[in-house]
């Protein structure tokens, strides 16, 4: 242990006595010309202010939570991403990254009144214990759920990991069987797919799943096997995406890139600064992908959408996104036993030297998703935050690229409101024949 934390810890002590006592902590230090004493004189400060509140205050006060209020207020001053996390939420939002629960493993929607399995996660219980696609459920514990709330239903198949759950399973001509499931703990998946319009489309929810890379490879493999054969085209959906590990932006991208670089991280110092590449061995070649964005798309989202657009692999569609191009470490302090510090350590680069933050990605062609009406939209993103930080051109990199103007589009005013219209141009662009030459007019632009 340092001498200055020995010191530090010696204050804290003697101020916590002296609260008791009735003494003010100018009685133990005094600020001097050193700043690392000053600094620590601050913090001496800080704990005679805490004992006071406690001691004199109107009301009760919980001291652990006006620590980490006061802790906050100091890391929000910096930028809107640095905080600290006390332990239960830190444990909190550990269990939310990794999307554990209690259940089957199985995705679904209803069909014909029943639940209709449209997807059974391969390693968990259900598809261990012959549920698989296409599957019909039709009772749960003995209990029909014909015509039932969809939610309802689901609910009733989740609980406790290690409990039994009977339900009865229809499969195509077959007599509906019933079939004994343990519930186990199981990690959802990120991923959906279906084939739309004759295109393959992909919906990746979130990239804070490590299996998010893993689940794309998959869903494509799901697709190919669906259209029998090679896909004509392909719908990334990242609207919504808040983005997540950094590793599975880079991970996924592969997916689309035959090596290269998927982008560059700068830190402080020059010692910090990285650049992540791509692995070699694209899953798609040749295959026309069109990424979706909106105004949600964040980080690794932004990640994979700036690297294909630079990189002239895919046309970007939608509107602009989020921007954040900030990069946050975690810092678990004692073990996650005192909690977690997410602090901004540095910036999201393009492939071709763009800022990510507070700028976001232009899509190569904007398309709203409702029509015009004539009103301003007030539209909420990273520049919109508090201390958020600015963005930074590299003048190193060259001439990278701009973020162009582009014309926005709007759905027609007759367009049914329960129809994606964003998606239905979307598969547009893919079809069209000048689909190439429109995609190298973007990469040169």
């Amino acid at each position: 242990m340092g001498a200055s934390l020995k010191k530090l810890m010696k204050f804290t002590s003697l101020v916590a006595l002296g609260a008791a006592l009735g003494v003010s902590a100018a009685t133990f230090a005094e600020p001097n010309s050193n700043e690392n004493a000053h600094s620590y004189y601050q913090l001496v400060i800080f704990a005679d202010v805490l004992s006071r509140v406690q001691d004199e205050y109107i009301e009760d006060v919980d001291p652990a939570d006006l620590v980490a209020d006061a802790l906050n207020g100091a890391l929000r001053s910096l930028d809107p991403h640095s905080h600290y996390s006390p332990p239960k939420d830190f444990e909190r939002q550990q269990e939310i990254s990794r999307r554990e629960y209690g259940g089957l493993g199985i995705e679904v929607s209803m069909q014909d009144g029943f639940i209709l399995v449209g997807y059974a996660n391969k390693g968990a219980p259900a598809a261990r214990s012959g549920i698989k696609a296409g599957d019909l459920i039709t009772h749960v514990e003995g209990v029909s759920i014909k015509d039932k709330d969809l939610s309802e239903a689901v609910e009733k198949m989740r609980g406790l990991a290690g409990d039994p759950i009977t339900i009865t399973v229809k499969t195509a001509e077959d007599e509906p069987r019933d079939i004994i499931v343990v519930r186990e703990v199981v990690q959802g998946r990120a991923v959906r797919n279906r084939m739309f319009e004759g295109m393959g489309y992909i919906y990746l929810e979130t990239f804070n799943n490590a299996n998010v890379a893993r689940d794309l490879g998959e869903a494509i493999d799901i697709l190919e096997a669906e259209h029998g054969g090679k896909l004509p085209g392909l719908v990334l959906d990242l609207r919504g995406n808040g983005g997540g590990l950094l590793t599975q932006s880079v991970a996924v991208s592969s997916y689309f890139l035959d090596g290269g670089e998927v982008l560059s991280v700068r830190g402080r110092r020059a010692a910090d600064n990285d650049r992540y590449h791509a692995e070699r061995g694209e899953k798609l070649a040749g295959v026309p992908v069109v990424v979706l964005i909106s105004g949600t798309s964040a980080s690794a989202s932004e990640i994979v959408a700036g690297a294909l657009q630079d990189r002239g692999r895919a046309l970007i569609v939608g509107t602009q996104s989020f921007g954040k191009g900030s990069v946050q470490s975690v810092y678990p302090l004692n073990n996650g036993k005192d909690g977690a510090l997410r602090l901004t350590t540095d910036r999201y680069f393009t492939p071709s030297g763009r800022s990510i933050q507070g700028l976001g990605i232009t899509p190569d062609i904007w398309v709203e998703a409702f029509p015009d009406t004539g009103q301003n939209r007030i539209t909420f993103r990273e520049s919109s935050l508090a201390n958020s930080l600015d963005a930074i051109i590299l003048e190193t990199e060259g001439n990278p690229k701009t973020h162009k103007d582009v014309e926005h589009e709007y759905p027609p005013e007759d367009w049914a409101s329960d129809q994606d219209y964003q998606l239905h141009r979307a598969v547009e662009v893919l079809k069209a024949e000048d689909f190439k030459s429109r995609l190298q007019h973007a990469f040169n632009d």
